[in-house]
């Protein structure tokens, strides 16, 4: 299957880096680092350079699924010299749309792969061949895939399962601590065209009190007073997201929360993410709820929940045929 073809190309990568390395590769269309050799640095140019071609066999092994993904331009860099000009200055739309669902979508293909869910694996691939033989526009292919993961992992998996799958595919990120992840991680949602014109704001202990936790069962409730305090910093907080122009938007009673909780779980390493609810709101606009807090605090040592998924509140904009829920 492809997350072990993936996983192999990732290894070969691996081998060829030093962690006091010089030098690094970007991509010279969306101006990231190519996702097998993000946070990767090498000993000289050479070896950055086998690196780049490999990044290339990385996205070639995810082409055979989707012919549309545009072809990576790989750059060697010094690290003490920054980016080349030209990745600083990529201005290529969808070819960072299509690179994050493909990112996105290789890294949980990856994981599956590594933790053994074959099954899970398999029927992802086969949703998604199924839904290509029918979707009408190829730019959507990436969606797609994406959404498919999502969907198999829905059904096939445990909640526990689901979060082994999800942190893995974040861990293959580099995770990083971020100042205010919450707002990096829909900044990057939005640069890429996932999500359009977005806020963030902290739940008080009032609004936060009695939330279930989608994935605890109807009657485990979260403490307000731990979750929603700040202590100084974000490290233990309840958050209200809000956004337009979501690209996974459904209408099925639940909102796809899989490519937002690799990118945010990228940016909070030793951290529990929890995404507790969310609703359809007017003019395709959407709203989540999660909550971060250290992690094992609060007795709750299960882990993150709502990962690949959240239940959406019933309301007149989610089941009125006539509202838009986006695009």
């Amino acid at each position: 299957m492809v997350g072990g073809t993936l996983r192999d190309i990732r290894a070969e990568i691996r081998s060829l880096a030093r962690s006091d390395g010089d030098y690094a590769v970007v991509c010279g269309r969306t101006g990231a680092e190519p996702p097998a050799a993000t946070g990767q640095r090498f000993p000289d140019r050479r070896a950055a350079g086998e690196a780049a071609e490999l990044t290339r066999d990385y996205r070639a092994a995810l082409r055979r699924y989707d012919p549309n993904i545009p072809y990576d331009d790989p750059l060697v860099y010094e690290v003490a010299e920054g980016p080349p000009r030209a990745a600083t200055e990529a201005s290529d739309d969808y070819a960072r749309y299509s690179a994050f669902c493909h990112d996105t979508a290789g890294a949980l293909f990856e994981s599956l792969s590594e933790l053994g869910y074959r099954e899970a694996e398999t029927a992802a691939m086969e949703t998604y061949l199924t839904l290509a033989e029918v979707v009408g526009d190829r730019d959507d292919f990436c969606l797609t895939l994406v959404w498919s993961l999502m969907s198999e992992l829905d059904v096939r998996l445990s909640a526990a399962e689901r979060r082994a799958v999800v942190e893995a595919a974040a861990d293959l990120f580099s995770p990083t601590a971020t100042p205010n992840p919450v707002d990096a991680t829909l900044r990057q949602l939005e640069a890429v065209g996932f999500v359009e014109g977005f806020s963030v704001r902290p739940i008080p202990d009032a609004e936060a009190a009695g939330t279930r936790d989608v994935d605890a069962g109807p009657d485990v409730r979260t403490d307000a007073r731990k979750d929603a305090r700040t202590d100084g910093d974000d490290s233990s907080r309840t958050w209200e997201l809000t956004f337009g122009d979501y690209a996974l938007a459904e209408r099925t009673g639940r909102i796809p929360t899989l490519p937002i909780s690799v990118a945010l779980l990228r940016r909070t390493p030793e951290r529990t993410v929890r995404f507790l609810d969310g609703e359809a709101l007017s003019n395709g606009r959407w709203r989540l709820r999660l909550r971060m807090s250290p992690n094992g605090e609060g007795g709750r040592e299960r882990g993150p929940a709502g990962l690949v998924s959240v239940e959406a509140i019933e309301n007149r904009w989610l089941n009125d045929p006539s509202a838009s829920l986006g695009r």
